[in-house]
């Protein structure tokens, strides 16, 4: 059900057999002896109001079966779905006659359910509710077609989020989905009206034309056709001017809009580098130039809030300032996770009120990781998660559903609802939990108070910028006070000044009241000020677990070097020597050098560890230490590496060269070449990295796809156990 109320099965299902069966029917007993009964009488104002009563009765009808039958075919995986799908939009192709006789095979007096609708006293063929159904029967289809479409390719993230929030699947249906559908809707509405009023074959076929009773105005006007041509033709221009108001009616300035997209607020699009532009006029108290200010505090007053001040000025919250306080003490966090659809395999713990930061490549799996804390994605697997003494999913277990899981959400995008105000969105989630409407508004607007938004707390996300947006976002994830915080690259769309001051916000609420986050990101500058711990995945396994500081000095990993900013090759000890020679211990305590044999040759080097042949380690350089030269250089450097350079790029004041390099399947020996990365290379190519002035790369001379030779000093190489 993929978090659909169960309640909407039923009216689904009617929708279903409201069309399905009638076509059914219709192969069972084809009978076309009774038809096109006509009547003279005109009877055009009769016939106006009985179209307009009977149109609005069937739309409504079409809305309430339509919607939840919509949300099935878009939403629900179910056997021949495709095939149910193909039946009920079957009236859009069929001439509507057949619509007609085919209801008349259904609930006709000798038809499939008439004659049980007989006994019951209820007769419909021929009535004012076989008008309705007839018209409901040709107008559904438009409906369900245009909300089927808008469901298949709306983002449930929004929902996801409010999921987290705490509120139930009928009310994400009808606070979260519906409102942002509400283009689609109000378009298929119109649609299944002017349909249904426009309707005439399956009328006149399956209710007759009873002036009164069952006579439409599309009926009055074919019945005059043949005996006035003239009222025919004034009729039409009637049934025109209707159907026209009503459409200028639906689609006037109160029609809903869709927000200008491009505000965090919203989930629009960002810039190709993928920052959002800083915007003074959006950001009143300045946080996006608040970078280019001494201290990169923000101007005015009270703008950026207390607790922002306090954590800006690099001390603890003071003035009672909370950020979100804690009703509980902070809980540790167990996940277990192993969905082999995704090539996942690992277990994490995270101590209570720790920040550990996720790292890895793409595919790497941290999605995947928090999803399954927060009971979202529906993966297919073994998966066990407990927050305290609480286990929210695990074999045996019933799992949890999101709502009542007390995590907490953050993501890249703010993922404000469109159509609430910021103050109704920081209170959509104590209210889902049931607080009081007023009480919600106050915790609002003191968490909004906190985060410095309060002036904002009017106005809708669509005018908020992204920094705006982002401050809102971690009031909303914080007013539901969630046991874990999962975190999920929250700055990366901003612009550098809005990015640190919502870094230093987080920042402060964790001071204030700590509690267990799980932080994906892929800036060093996230991790260096929120974490206490780095976890780093490669392909769904857990390959480096330490202390943040440790990671980013001395990564044991091949992307926590990348990350850190390092050259990192991977290999095994071929030797090691202590310079004293005075024992291990010693040799641990005063370093030793170490030589490892790696896809690029031996790399000298030094170590603290103790090594032993053959144990894995790794070698860690900066591209500060490389040397770059066109020919094989002399002297005193023991690792040379002859590369492929691949790119040039800007790094601060630097200029970094990327190559690649990769041992040949036959190197000659004495050659000392290591080749570049080439087809018949038996291994991947080993990627590292080269910073240069640009005085020196423009002396170099060189441009990618040249052969070149990068070389470092053993003194500059560390060595360390993997």
């Amino acid at each position: 059900m993929n978090g659909l109320p169960r309640w909407v099965v039923l009216p689904a299902v009617l929708g279903a057999l409201l069309v399905v069966l009638p076509v059914a029917s219709l192969l069972t007993r084809v009978d076309v002896g009774s038809l096109w009964p006509l009547l003279t009488a005109p009877g055009a104002r009769d016939a106006l109001w009985l179209s307009l009563r009977t149109s609005v009765v069937a739309t409504v009808l079409c809305v309430a079966l339509g919607v939840p039958l919509a949300l099935l075919l878009a939403r629900a995986a179910f056997p021949g779905r495709r095939v149910v799908r193909a039946l009920l939009l079957l009236p859009l192709v069929l001439p509507p006659v057949v619509g007609g006789l085919a209801l008349l095979t259904l609930l006709g007096r000798s038809g499939l359910l008439g004659g049980v609708l007989e006994v019951l006293g209820m007769r419909v063929p021929f009535t004012t509710a076989a008008v309705v159904l007839a018209q409901a029967f040709v107008a559904l289809p438009f409906l369900v077609l245009t909300l089927d479409g808008a469901l298949r390719s709306h983002d449930t993230a929004h929902e996801d989020v409010a999921a987290t929030l705490g509120a139930r699947p009928t009310r994400i249906l009808l606070r979260v989905t519906l409102p942002a559908l509400a283009p689609a809707l109000v378009s298929g509405t119109v649609l299944a009206f002017a349909r249904a009023l426009g309707e005439f074959g399956a009328t006149i076929t399956f209710a007759g034309a009873l002036q009164g009773v069952t006579q439409t105005l599309p009926l009055e006007i074919y019945l005059q056709r043949s005996s006035d041509p003239d009222a025919a033709v004034a009729l039409s221009l009637v049934l025109v001017v209707v159907a026209l108001a009503i459409i200028i009616a639906a689609y006037g300035p109160w029609f809903p809009q869709v927000p200008e997209q491009g505000a965090a607020g919203t989930g629009g699009p960002t810039p190709a580098n993928g920052r959002t532009s800083p915007s003074p006029a959006a950001e009143p108290d300045g946080w996006s130039s608040a970078a280019a200010r001494p201290g990169g505090r923000p101007r005015g007053t009270g703008g950026g809030g207390p607790a922002l001040d306090a954590a800006a000025a690099g001390g603890p919250v003071a003035g009672g300032a909370t950020v979100g306080g804690r009703a509980r003490p902070p809980a540790p966090l167990h996940v277990r996770l192993r969905v082999p659809e995704r090539g996942v395999d690992l277990a994490i713990d995270v101590a209570p009120g720790e920040v550990v930061a996720v790292l890895g490549p793409n595919g790497a799996g941290k999605s995947t990781l928090l999803q399954a804390v927060a009971g979202l994605g529906g993966h297919r697997g073994d998966v066990t998660v407990t927050i305290g003494d609480r286990v929210l999913a695990g074999p045996g277990v019933r799992t949890t559903p999101p709502r009542d899981r007390r995590v907490g959400w953050l993501g890249q995008r703010a993922l404000l609802l469109r159509h609430l105000s910021v103050v109704d969105n920081v209170a959509f989630g104590p209210v889902s939990r049931g607080m009081s409407r007023d009480a919600a508004r106050a915790l609002a607007m003191s968490l909004l108070s906190d985060v410095g938004a309060a002036h904002l707390a009017g106005r809708r996300p669509h005018e908020l910028s992204g920094g705006q947006g982002q401050r809102v976002a971690i009031a909303r994830a914080l007013a539901t006070d969630p046991d874990v915080l999962l975190v999920d690259e929250p700055f990366s769309a901003l612009d550098v000044g809005a990015a640190q001051h919502a870094r230093l916000l987080l920042q402060a609420a964790h001071r204030a009241a700590p509690r267990t986050t799980l932080l994906v990101t892929h800036d060093l500058l996230d991790v260096a000020q929120l974490a206490d711990r780095v976890v780093v995945l490669e392909e769904g396994r857990v390959v480096e677990d330490g202390p943040a500081g440790e990671v980013l000095t001395r990564p044991r990993s091949t992307f926590g070097g990348r990350f850190a900013g390092v050259n990192l090759l991977v290999g095994r000890v071929v030797r090691a020597a202590a310079g004293g020679g005075r024992g291990r211990a010693a040799e641990a305590a005063e370093g030793s050098s170490a030589e490892v044999a790696t896809t690029l040759g031996e790399v000298h080097g030094t170590t603290e560890d103790v090594l032993d042949a053959g144990a894995e380690a790794v070698a860690l350089f900066e591209p500060r230490a490389v040397s770059v030269h066109r020919d094989p250089p002399g002297g005193s450097p023991r690792n040379a590496f002859r590369v492929l350079l691949t790119g040039i790029e800007p790094h601060g004041p630097l200029l970094r060269m990327w190559a690649t390099a990769g041992r040949r399947p036959h190197t000659e020996p004495g050659t000392g070449d290591t080749g570049a990365a080439c087809a018949d290379s038996p291994t991947a190519p080993t990627q590292i990295a080269a910073d240069l002035t640009p005085a020196a790369v423009a002396e170099l001379g060189a441009v990618p796809g040249e052969r070149l030779w990068f070389v470092v000093k053993a003194a500059e190489v560390t060595v360390l156990l993997r």
